[in-house]
């Protein structure tokens, strides 16, 4: 079957139209319409590649089916909805909240929900993962946190698992909602329960986008024993890296770095043993993707990463002058994040004015030559949210084109196939159709898997 979309704005060229034939581009252009067996006016819509986000938790957004979504509420609105779901479940999970926006931007505390919720377990995780508060029951009950019910780093992980919350996850629905941003492709971070999970999807037909599966500490004896190593799989599914961490984040102040108030965070994990465990998975064709936010963190991974190849920094966000000075590694970082870095916002509260203008220099690391990579990091998943924020930046050492802004959120398809990434004729059918900065069409290896368009001769 071959479809074209026409009357629409073909990123980067002056083409108006594309013809897709299988599951190929088979011609971009302009002037007289190919035949197709289904065609779409696009009415000056962009054709974009397909976006892959890279660096995604699609357990997040999985967890959101079913479970409590906290995102972009006031503190009285995630009272109101806890209390809400305190009445009809005996546990209740959640997350999302980001007190910075509040009025109030004190962390949320187990008082605040014990007389609301006397008789449910509650576990209300933080927009960024790193942070978390359950309810009094909850705190005695597994004996997790501190008396203002304050869950950090590992304590999240462990009361997530304490609690199954992440058990019998609706990937399907994650995947919809991936798509459903005009997201083809994704480096997902996950456990081996969602990497099975992803591995049986494939299997069974029922995997709509492509998955980068990267995995964590715990399960990178299983990986290594059996013999799998990074990129093995095909284009649809590949096994991605092992990911460990340096630091936290700056919103629970656990990133490493130096505070406003003086307050100092070291690295979770030191040079020398961090350069271990890269050599150890490096040496079983494994690559590496190290969380560092602060510059305490980003200089331990920089220095456990000499004389390496295929590593890459996860958020790189206070990246200091001369950390730019690299070209052994890639890194990651998520645009997203923007929203925190405004004059009086969350990093200008926390870390002062030096990093008010210089977190996140996306302009200076393109201008340097590291490769760079866009992601989310689910805060939201939505790049055009974070193509908005890369380039209305205020500050210079953060703004890019549009064009840069849309490479850095399409070019991590290049780990699934070398034929993805771009709209060129011959190249894998992978693109999404944007106006008025909403999705109207997502096509993934040539079939429309989310589509929100109303003109055309034989629309679906």
């Amino acid at each position: 079957m071959s479809i074209l979309l026409y009357n629409g704005r073909v990123f980067n060229t002056e083409h108006t139209y594309i013809l897709i034939n299988g599951n190929r581009i088979e011609k971009i252009g302009n002037g007289t319409l190919p035949d197709a067996t289904r065609s779409y006016d696009l009415n000056g819509a962009e054709i974009y590649p397909g976006f892959c986000d890279s660096h995604t938790h699609l357990s997040n957004i999985a967890l959101m089916h079913g479970t409590l979504d906290l995102t972009n509420m006031s503190r009285k609105e995630v009272i109101q909805a806890v209390q809400k779901e305190c009445l009809r479940k005996k546990q209740v999970i959640g997350r999302g909240w980001d007190e910075s926006f509040w009025e109030n931007k004190e962390y949320l505390r187990s008082e605040e929900i014990d007389d609301i919720c006397p008789d449910s377990e509650v576990f209300l995780v933080r927009e960024d993962g790193h942070l978390a508060v359950v309810n009094s029951l909850t705190r005695r009950k597994y004996g997790l946190g501190n008396e203002d019910g304050i869950l950090l780093e590992n304590e999240v992980w462990k009361m997530s698992n304490m609690l199954g919350a992440f058990k019998n996850l609706d990937f399907d629905f994650a995947q919809k909602y991936a798509l459903s941003r005009g997201v083809t492709c994704v480096h997902d971070f996950g456990d081996m329960n969602a990497i099975s999970s992803y591995f049986n999807m494939h299997r069974n037909g029922k995997l709509k986008i492509r998955i980068y599966a990267s995995f964590y500490i715990e399960d990178f004896p299983k990986i290594k024993s059996t013999g799998l190593y990074s990129g093995f799989g095909d284009s649809f599914l590949k096994i991605g890296a092992l990911k460990l961490f340096s630091d936290g984040s700056i919103g629970a102040k656990t990133a490493a770095t130096e505070y406003r108030d003086g307050f100092m965070t070291k690295p979770l994990i030191s040079s020398k043993k961090l350069r271990a465990l890269v050599k150890d998975a490096n040496s079983s064709g494994i690559r590496v993707f190290t969380h560092a936010i602060g510059d305490f963190a980003i200089e331990t991974v920089i220095n456990a990463y000499k004389d390496t190849q295929r590593n890459r920094i996860e958020h790189f966000e206070l990246a200091r002058e001369e950390f730019l000075n690299n070209d052994n590694f890639s890194v990651s970082v998520q645009p997203n994040f923007l929203k925190w870095a405004k004059r009086g916002g969350l990093y200008h509260r926390m870390l002062g004015d030096f990093w008010l203008e210089n977190n996140n220099p996306f302009k200076k690391i393109k201008e340097r030559g590291i490769e760079m990579l866009f992601g989310s990091d689910c805060m939201p998943l939505n790049p055009l949210f974070g193509i908005k924020m890369a380039t209305e930046s205020e500050f210079l050492q953060q703004r890019l084109n549009l064009e840069e802004a849309i490479d850095a959120y399409t070019m991590g398809s290049y780990y699934m196939s070398s034929h993805l990434g771009n709209l060129n004729a011959g190249n894998i059918a992978d693109l999404v159709v944007v106006k008025d900065e909403k999705i109207l069409l997502t096509m993934v290896d040539g079939k429309i898997e989310h589509i929100n368009l109303k003109t055309g001769e034989n629309n679906l």
